[in-house]
Formats: structure tokens, sequence, C-alpha cells
């Protein structure tokens, strides 16, 4: 297979998901030790008490990634495919092939006494006393996504080649050069819409032309011819080369959305039937915030919409939904002990997520520092996806405390698994 940006964000997610399955049993196991548990036992409770958790979180990404492959186009279909693979050999790694770590040590005598770094020491934050405020500024957030989500259909955003047709052209140079005698040598063609960009420190060009025509003519030659003509001593040369026409984009427009529909409808029934119905929507509704909230962002940015940006919302959504429903299992976990086990109260949000925040913070600044090293040193190319995950992260982060949690306590009907 063909390697592609999409792909390898597909195995950024695959990563964070991996660091943060470690982590769920690494806070079980702390757990467990300051019960006064011996090694031995707590690194087997640490296990069973993580197992659903792990899997859980594994399967409702998966289940996106699924859709996302069926229903979604060639990049996006790269994303899917090694996020799958991803998602399998991870519960492998972190179920199986770890844990046979341990028992092994164990079984050598090796296996001395487990301390773990604490960020938090026992927090008791009140996360439902602000839920109104943060359900207005959650709504806000939502509403600007959906207007600029209507904007993107109605082609009236920033929209790349990829959803407005057109062609996009990579050059490598001998020579250093300058965007602004690039500009001028270029205007002389009388070509319209031409963006370029300059790869710093790499004499690399990146022409996009938008032509909104049904097949997209040889607007490469022509380009090609204009850079040489006028700078004979740089040998413009072509390394790589896009063209899509309007009927293309609309289709790739098309098939992203069914993608993204399918999948979140997916993850519905899952948590539906593992939790109960409230559990999945209220997913839902804070996955589906997340996304509209950074796409909002983007819009407003005038940051160019193309198929990395999907790719990167996608990736954002499987982060989301993952920490989200790791809360939402301590949740239901507390549920069961509690005297009213039908009902949602604050109390028992409040104390579930002060639980699990140790382990949020840890999963977040890792992900945050693999994202923050590809926004620094990835390039222009995937800049601007590497930015929106990053917004992304945070969103994500405080969705799963102050949307996603909080939304359960509008429903009172119902009884979980």
């Amino acid at each position: 297979g063909t390697l592609t940006l999409p792909g390898i964000a597909g195995i950024i997610l695959s990563v964070g998901m991996a660091v943060d399955s470690n982590i769920v049993i690494f806070e079980r196991m702390r757990e467990e030790f300051a019960l006064g548990k011996s090694v031995r036992s707590g690194v087997e409770a640490g296990y069973a008490k993580a197992f659903w958790t792990v899997i859980d979180a594994h399967v409702t990404t998966l289940i996106t990634a699924m859709a996302l492959f069926l229903f979604g186009t060639g990049p996006i279909k790269g994303f899917a495919a090694t996020l799958s693979l991803g998602i399998i050999f991870n519960l492998f790694s972190t179920l199986f092939a770890s844990k046979l770590f341990y028992e092994s040590m164990q079984g050598k005598r090796k296996l001395k006494k487990l301390s773990f770094m604490l960020f938090l020491k026992n927090p008791n934050l009140d996360y439902m006393r602000i839920k109104n405020l943060t359900f207005a500024i959650s709504g806000t957030c939502a509403l600007i996504g959906c207007l600029a989500f209507v904007q993107i259909m109605r082609g009236q955003a920033n929209m790349g080649v990829d959803f407005s047709g057109g062609t996009l052209l990579q050059y490598q140079s001998t020579q250093p050069f300058s965007l602004g005698e690039v500009r001028s040598a270029l205007a002389k063609g009388d070509l319209e819409g031409v963006e370029l960009q300059k790869v710093e420190g790499e004499n690399r060009l990146i022409v996009k032309i938008k032509n909104s025509e049904k097949v997209v003519g040889h607007v490469s030659e022509t380009v090609t011819t204009q850079l040489n003509t006028n700078f004979p001593d740089k040998h413009f040369t072509v390394e790589n080369q896009s063209e899509i026409g309007s009927s293309v984009s609309d289709t790739l427009r098309s098939k992203a959305l069914l993608s993204i529909i399918i999948s979140l409808l997916g993850v519905v029934i899952y948590l539906g039937l593992r939790f109960d119905l409230r559990f999945g929507v209220a997913a839902t509704l804070a996955t589906l915030h997340d996304v509209l909230a950074v796409l909002g962002l983007v819009w407003m940015l005038n940051m160019e919409v193309t198929l990395l940006t999907v790719t990167a919302l996608l990736t954002l959504a499987g982060y989301s939904l993952n920490d989200t429903v790791i809360i939402f299992d301590r949740i239901r976990e507390n549920q069961r002990k509690s005297e009213d086990p039908e009902n949602i109260t604050d109390a028992l949000i409040n104390t579930s997520t002060n639980e699990v925040l140790s382990r949020s913070i840890v999963t977040s600044l890792t992900v945050f520092l693999v994202l923050v090293a590809l926004y620094a040193l990835g390039g222009s190319v995937i800049h601007d996806f590497s930015f929106t995950l990053l917004v992304g992260v945070m969103v994500g982060t405080y969705s799963s405390v102050f949307v996603a949690s909080p939304l359960l306590t509008l429903w009172h009907r119902g009884k979980t698994a």
C-alpha cells in the first residue's frame, strides 16, 4: 500500500491510543497498590479492571474506522486502514503482550515494587457546578461550526483543490527563488486563481490553481513553461501533480460527509448496547461538538479546507471518542455501586471524572507533545493539519469532561447494562 499523510495520521492516533491504554492500566494498578495489595495482585487487578475500558474505547474507534473505510474515498480509506490495523495491534500488545511480560518477570521473581508519578493527588473538583456556563460556551462554538459547515457545503469557504476542483503542483528548483518573482512570472501567463506556497530551506514551490470546470485542462504544462521560460537557471521540475475536476470534488465532499454520519450512528448503536442509549447519544453529541467547534475555528481563520482537514477532524473525533468512553466506563462502574443505579447524579459524575483526571492529563500531554513536534518540524504541507489537531486535542479533552458527562444528567430514564 501507499503510505499517505492521512495514513500517517491514522498511525499517530494509534500511537496515542496505545499510550492511553497503558496509562489506563497503570492508573488501575496505582489504585490497587494504594489499597495495600502486593505487586502481583495489583498488576492482575489492574489488567482485569481496565480490560473492558480498553475494549470499549478501541471498538468504538474501530467502528468509526470501518465506516470510513467502507464509505470514504482514497485518502480517507488510507486513514481508516492504518487506524484499523493500529487498533488491532494495540489490543494485542496492551492486553496480551505487556501482561505476558509482567507474568514472566513475576515467574523469575524479578518484579519488584512499582511506583508511579502522580500529577494530582485526590482531586476534588466540582465540574457540574459550571455546567450551564460550559453548555453556553459549547453551544456557541457548535453554532459557529454549523454556520461554517453550511458555508463549506455551499462552496463559500476557502475550499482546497480537493473540494473546489483544480490543479495542485509541487516543483523542485536547483536555485533559491522568491515568491514575488514567481508570482510576477505566472501573472504574464494569464493564469487566474493561482496560490503559491514556498517550502522554506528546500527550494520547493507548491502551486495551487482552483478551477471549477468539469474537466481540468493541462494547466501544469502552462505553469511549467512559464517558470522555465522566466527562470532558465533555476530548472523547475515537477515532483508531484494532481488534477481534480469539480464533479470529482463534489463526490469527495459527499462521501466524506456520508462516512462521518455513518460512523457516528455506529457509535450510538454500540454504546447503546454496551451501556445504554443515553451514553451513546451523549458521546456522539460531544464528538459532533468537537468536530463543529474546530471546523468553525478553521473557517473563521480562513484556513484552506482540504481532505487533510477532513482527516484531521476524523482523527480528532477518534481521540475525543476514546477519551469520552474511558470516563463513561468509570461512571458506569461507580453507578453500579451507588444506591440508585438508574440515576446519574452530579456527585457521581464529579467523583468519576476526578478519579480519571490524572489519566486524562497524562494522555493529553503525550499526544500534545507529538503534535507540537509535527507542527514545528513537519513542514508546510502538514502545517494546517497539525494545527487543527493541536486545537482539537484541547477541545476534545475539554468536551470529555465538561460536555459529554454533563449531558448524561439531562436524560434520567433508562438503566445501564
